[in-house]
């Protein structure tokens, strides 16, 4: 995506779709409100945790983030926005959309990022109201947080045998999704806002995909 600077002749937004073809928008605080009057629902948002390999649209890079994000979710094999319109380039939902959508401009990102700094929406946020709930996400987050997984993966990488303590991990990942859905109705669409993206999706970050074999035994394969 080109980012126009401050000064160069374009002034106002000539509906290309970049903005919305090449990320989805993080939730800040003051999005709540489409929460809540039910212009965007759990199942149209996921997390991000902290650790994760993302890509960032202004900056047109891949980044490791050290904070959690709450975004709107992205089209199959794709980063456009759920809520944009490929016919005309437009947004289901632009009358309301996002902080993030109404301060970006691609010819100055300044309001952008001064937008960016600002308080974001969190999981803590969303589940204050089911402590149970926030309590299964925070034990998650304990168990499978990127910080231990990198250590985990640095050890593999210097030879040592710890595979074992990364399938270990995996298994957890994927059997409290399963628990979620069986034991507490927790709709699938809900999943990735609850406990991030599945560790066997996210793990290609570490240079790893994960197969898996007859009887449900994990394979890391090095890509």
């Amino acid at each position: 995506m080109e980012i126009i600077t401050p000064g160069t002749e374009q002034t106002e937004c000539k509906r290309c779709g970049d903005c919305c073809t090449k990320g989805s928008p993080t939730l800040h605080v003051t999005d709540n409100v489409l929460l809540i009057e039910g212009t965007l629902n759990y199942k149209d948002i996921y997390t991000i945790r902290s650790g994760e390999l993302v890509y960032n649209n202004v900056d047109d890079e891949f980044i490791t983030i050290d904070e959690e994000l709450v975004k709107v979710k992205e089209k199959s094999d794709s980063r456009e926005c759920i809520f944009f319109i490929n016919d005309d380039n437009s947004c289901r939902i632009y009358e309301k959309r996002p902080t993030q959508c109404q301060a970006f401009e691609c010819w100055n990102t300044e309001k952008f990022l001064s937008v960016f700094a600002e308080e974001k929406i969190t999981r803590e946020t969303l589940l204050q109201s089911n402590p149970a709930l926030l309590d299964i996400v925070e034990t998650h987050e304990m168990k499978c947080s990127y910080s231990v997984l990198n250590n985990l993966f640095e050890e593999i990488r210097s030879g040592k045998d710890v595979v074992n303590e990364v399938f270990d991990i995996l298994s957890y990942d994927m059997t409290i999704r399963q628990m979620l859905s069986d034991k507490m109705g927790v709709p699938n669409d809900y999943m990735n806002l609850l406990l991030g993206r599945p560790l066997n999706e996210t793990i290609i970050m570490y240079g790893y995909k994960v197969e898996t074999e007859e009887g449900g035994f994990f394979t890391l394969v090095n890509i």
